[in-house]
């Protein structure tokens, strides 16, 4: 394990602040310390103000998510939408076009692929494994100093981890120290990967990027910074209010809009811990009642929240009439409502306004994450059609 002053000089030479200072984007207002919530973070050396770059990071290695039901499409321009796509007969990746097949992107991938000896056809490969390992296939073409970065960064060892690694070799012959380095990517990528942001107005497979400055955040439910993303894939870290000296800077792992129970919840099965931050532990959430459900009774116009927020047992109880409901209750009711949402065609904009004004607030105050969620799915979709923009004043 690299010490912190040997993380901390590759973590500047990452960022490029070695060389001249008055040549930088930024200065670095922060250094890499022991963190109380468990493993290393960065805190504050000096004030740092709202608004201000932290830093500017970029991906060891990029490419497709590895989820089972994310689409896929292209595995150099991630394009979906296309009649056109094709097995390279080298790799068996798929592609949409002949500039996508002669990209240095598809060379580079193509030349590790291809130098694995073949169990079967190219026609018999499943494409769509490959561009679920694709990104941690990538972390091969790492030089020396890389691999060690990224080995110096947490991985998650539960045996679900790497799966989609294992599964190439029903397909290839693939050199045992490949297989192991590639599951570790593939596990370090689990614990710390973020996902990128798709341009507005495009249709793309789902992508993800090792950030690896960024991964050395810890998570708060309101975190202090926030971060976007620019035409060159870098990641810009910039603080969301004053983060004083010595302070522990945090991002999030979740949406930010998302109840209590939705948040513990994404958090445990991906990154395998339950967060006590303030937030998690306030049944109200700062007031805006995301996880808030309707009082069963008829009558009451209250709402019921968790009694212990913390405790994924609690039973829950309304703040107006004091009616307390079993956990069971609640989750059948959250069930049901998770259910009527992944029927719903997003795309079908009469569906889903009758949904949000005439069923689903039946059920669920217009607090609830679902109504907001909800409203900006409609909001995004309304505001690109034709009569249907915003003509603010």
């Amino acid at each position: 394990m690299l010490s912190i002053e040997q993380l901390s000089q590759m973590v500047h030479a990452h960022l490029g602040l070695n060389g001249n200072a008055n040549e930088a984007q930024y200065t670095a207002k922060w250094i890499i310390k022991e963190s109380p919530l468990g493993g290393r973070g960065l805190f504050a050396t000096e004030d740092i103000a709202s608004g201000e770059v932290l830093f500017v990071d970029h991906p060891l290695i990029s490419g497709p998510r590895s989820g089972v039901l994310i689409r896929r499409g292209c595995t150099v321009c991630c394009k979906l939408n296309t009649n056109k796509f094709f097995k390279c007969h080298k790799c068996s990746l798929l592609l949409c076009s002949e500039s996508c097949q002669d990209s240095s992107i598809h060379d580079d991938d193509c030349g590790i692929i291809s130098s694995w000896h073949n169990k079967v056809s190219f026609e018999e490969v499943d494409a769509t494994l490959l561009s679920r390992a694709l990104t941690a296939i990538r972390a091969l073409l790492l030089n020396e100093e890389q691999k060690q970065f990224m080995t110096s960064l947490q991985a998650h060892v539960l045996p679900q981890h790497g799966t989609e690694v294992r599964e190439l070799q029903q397909y290839f012959e693939i050199p045992e120290r490949d297989i192991q380095l590639m599951i570790l990517a593939s596990c370090v990528l689990d614990a710390n990967a973020f996902q990128i942001a798709t341009s507005y107005g495009k249709e793309e497979m789902g992508k993800r990027g090792l950030y690896p400055v960024s991964s050395l955040l810890n998570h708060n439910c309101v975190p202090n910074t926030r971060y976007n993303y620019n035409s060159d894939l870098q990641m810009i870290v910039k603080a969301v209010k004053p983060i004083q000296a010595g302070c522990e800077i945090f991002t999030c792992y979740t949406g930010l809009l998302w109840g209590t129970p939705a948040r513990r919840i994404h958090l445990y099965k991906t990154k395998h811990f339950l967060c006590k931050c303030d937030r998690c532990a306030d049944p109200t959430e700062r007031g805006t009642f995301l996880a808030a459900l309707k009082c069963f009774s008829g009558e009451c116009p209250g709402s019921l929240l968790p009694i212990e927020p913390l405790k994924s047992s609690s039973s829950w109880r309304c703040f107006e009439c004091g009616l307390r409901v079993p956990c069971d209750n609640i989750c059948t009711l959250q069930s049901a409502l998770g259910s009527l949402i992944g029927s719903l065609d997003f795309g079908n904009l009469v569906e889903l306004e009758n949904f949000y004004l005439c069923r689903v607030t039946k059920y669920i105050p217009k607090t609830n994450q679902i109504v907001v969620d909800l409203q900006c799915r409609l909001i995004w979709e309304l505001g690109e059609r034709e009569n249907h923009r915003w003509h603010g004043k």
